[in-house]
């Protein structure tokens, strides 16, 4: 099978998707950071950077498959819960269009992608009149919700709307969470704060959430936490995960988007930030190659990705399926 990539990012699509023999024959996106990524991962035979708005239907090859992971900030309150009226995610009708243009050389499948607030965003009207644009395109649509926390230590609950030109395979519910957590991903190293940085991130903590690392510092179990900011009541404040996962990883814009890690047990307390390298293990990336741009840079890039076993299962449970 070949595919077509939309809003393709860094190739993390890619990579899941070339798990099962699919090959990229096109890949677009905007963002020349994540573009620099993907030259160096995946070379730029298939890339093409420019707007999507620019693409027409005779631009995309023949593929088998078309994915479209776009801009989710619209979706959120990041984006003032916009929708499809977002600048951003709006971009999704041009997928829709460039499909139409495409007329009978159209992908046999779609996936489209983004986080669960495209589902209930404007009441669930934008859900709904994308799956409707879709459908009016021929392909008969259905949506799963998979959380990459059933392969990595990350909560990151995506959906996931497939399309298919014919009957869909039976799909299997999407794995339960599995026992992994942040300690199989944390780095042994690391730059640990200093102690007054430290002091004043526990000093920040609600009563409730010192209560537990006073606890947990007790205990003779050492736990890597992920570690959040928050705005309370005007105040930038940390919160502490007590599952052993991470958040959901995201661009890092600003610093409260920014993941800290924190080591507690056994009578000591330590965090910083996380690392590059965590952050690719938590996308089930480690094995890209990250030294086309920064670090922050390619961190920005990694939180705004599919998770790469998320796609590898949604590909051999779901695509591989259609081909057979």
């Amino acid at each position: 099978m070949r595919a077509a990539e939309f809003f393709a990012g860094m190739g993390l699509m890619r990579a899941g998707l070339e798990s099962v023999g699919v090959r990229t024959v096109f890949a677009n996106d905007i963002d020349g950071t994540k573009a620099a990524l993907y030259r160096a991962n995946w070379g730029d035979d298939a890339l093409v950077v420019d707007d999507i708005r620019n693409l027409r239907g005779d631009d995309i090859p023949d593929a088998e498959v078309a994915t479209a992971s776009f801009p989710c900030v619209d979706m959120s309150l990041a984006g003032n819960l916009a929708g499809l009226g977002g600048a951003e995610s709006g971009l999704i009708v041009e997928f829709c269009r460039i499909l139409a243009e495409m007329g009978e050389r159209r992908p046999q499948a779609v996936i489209v992608e983004n986080v669960p607030g495209f589902r209930t965003v404007n009441d669930g009207r934008d859900f709904a009149r994308v799956v409707e644009m879709i459908e009016a395109l021929g392909y008969a649509v259905e949506h799963v919700v998979i959380n990459a926390a059933s392969f990595v230590p990350q909560s990151r609950p995506r959906i996931f709307l497939l399309g298919v030109r014919g009957s869909h395979p039976a799909l299997p519910p999407p794995p339960d969470a599995v026992a992994a957590r942040l300690a199989d991903v944390a780095s042994l190293g690391g730059d640990w704060w200093p102690p007054e940085r430290r002091d004043a991130f526990l000093a920040s903590l609600s009563a409730l959430q010192r209560g537990r690392i006073d606890d947990w510092r007790r205990d003779d179990r050492v736990r890597f936490l992920g570690a959040y900011r928050r705005t309370r009541n005007g105040r930038a404040v940390w919160e502490v995960r007590s599952d052993e996962i991470a958040g959901a990883l995201r661009t890092t814009r600003g610093g409260s988007s920014r993941q800290a890690l924190v080591r507690v047990g056994r009578g000591d307390f330590d965090v910083r930030w996380m690392a590059l390298d965590e952050y690719a293990r938590l996308q089930g990336a480690e094995a890209l190659r990250y030294d086309a741009v920064s670090d922050r840079q390619a961190m920005f890039a990694l939180g705004d990705a599919v998770c790469v076993p998320v796609i590898e299962w949604l590909a051999e449970n779901w695509l591989t399926r259609l081909a057979a």
